[in-house]
């Protein structure tokens, strides 16, 4: 009977270690960054909205993996279809309409961390209009980084159509866009 207790203790402490092997630390999540969007609208009036960010979880390391190393060998074509294949991670509302969030990457350094999420599809952002704006062909994802101190607080910019590229250490970076990137201010952690 002891050496059955001990094998069952041993089995379930290999598949504790196998499973936090697989995942990396998910500081904070979920988490709900609250911001105010801020654009001009084609005749040059300043607009804002207000827009919620909701991270359920950071995407998984095998998933995050898995779309950066499509995106960095087929590129922007190569990288849409594993993005729509990935978990949904979050959500970004603007005006009670929610875009699902396929990758949410975290970064910490001295100055607090950067949070960069990818939607699956162009977030229609009420000021994004310009006289003559960038077809948005092409421009299949929204992407949001916000910048925080170590309370939540900061800035951040968001592409509300655009397209990506890999950032030279695993993750992505805005590559191009349809219009102006917009303005996120007053970001704070709820």
């Amino acid at each position: 009977m002891r050496a059955l207790s001990l094998t069952l203790i041993g089995l379930c402490v290999c598949a504790a270690v196998a499973v936090a092997a697989g995942q990396s630390p998910q500081p904070g999540a979920p988490e709900t960054f609250s911001t105010k969007a801020q654009a001009e609208n084609s005749s040059g009036a300043a607009v804002s909205a207000p827009i919620q960010i909701h991270i359920e979880r950071y995407t998984p390391d095998f998933d995050r993996k898995t779309v950066e190393e499509a995106l960095r060998i087929g590129g922007y074509p190569g990288f849409l279809p594993a993005l729509r294949k990935a978990p949904d991670v979050g959500y970004v509302e603007l005006a009670g309409q929610k875009y699902t969030i396929r990758w949410a990457r975290l970064t910490t350094s001295e100055k607090g961390r950067t949070i960069v999420v990818v939607t699956d599809r162009p977030v229609a952002f009420i000021g994004g209009g310009q006289a003559a704006p960038k077809s948005r062909a092409g421009y299949e994802v929204a992407l949001v980084r916000l910048d925080v101190d170590g309370k939540g607080s900061g800035t951040g910019t968001m592409a509300a159509a655009a397209r990506v590229k890999p950032d030279g250490s695993g993750g992505v970076v805005l590559d191009d866009y349809a219009e102006v990137p917009i303005t996120l201010t007053a970001v704070t952690r709820r």
